[in-house]
């Protein structure tokens, strides 16, 4: 064999070790860009709970409350049927709404990612889930009146959870 042949040789394994570099590199942008998006996410997610835990603040409810009604904003319908249904205020029904809400935005963060919890994981996410929305009382009253505006995708999967046998 002469040097030409062992040259090309090399060429060729070369070319061959820079569509292997080329593809793995394809792979690492894939999973970052994935990596990234999951973070925002989360981080966006986290930020929208920690603003609903201080609505969830007595002080602040009762503001957001006296400023809502004397600009005239009418109750979400939720805090409207707490109102008539089970006479609460609407300083404690809006407090219940924000605490609805609180959860619901963290279940809304679990969703999309439900298939890499671990199977107990999974178990301790749809317990609650399904004696929340499944059973009568503030939290069904709640998801009754959201699903209607809320992401599809969260709809379908805690309808289908509610629909296996428990």
């Amino acid at each position: 064999m002469n040097w030409d042949a062992i040259g090309a040789i090399g060429q060729m394994l070369g070319s061959v070790a820079v569509f292997v570099t080329l593809g793995y590199l394809a792979v690492q942008v894939k999973h970052s860009r994935y990596d990234a998006r999951r973070a925002l996410s989360q981080d966006r997610s986290e930020a929208n709970r920690d603003i609903l835990t201080l609505q969830c603040d007595e002080r602040i409810n009762r503001l957001w409350d006296r400023a809502n009604a004397a600009l005239g904003k009418p109750p979400y319908p939720f805090v409207s049927a707490l109102m008539e249904q089970v006479g609460l205020t609407s300083e404690e029904a809006n407090l219940l709404y924000w605490l609805e809400l609180t959860r619901w935005t963290y279940r809304l963060q679990i969703i999309p990612n439900v298939d890499e919890l671990s199977p107990m994981e999974r178990a301790q996410f749809n317990g609650p889930i399904r004696m929340s929305y499944g059973r009568p009382g503030v939290s069904q009253l709640f998801y009754e009146g959201i699903k209607r505006g809320a992401h599809p995708v969260a709809v379908r999967y805690i309808d289908n959870l509610l629909a296996q046998p428990g």
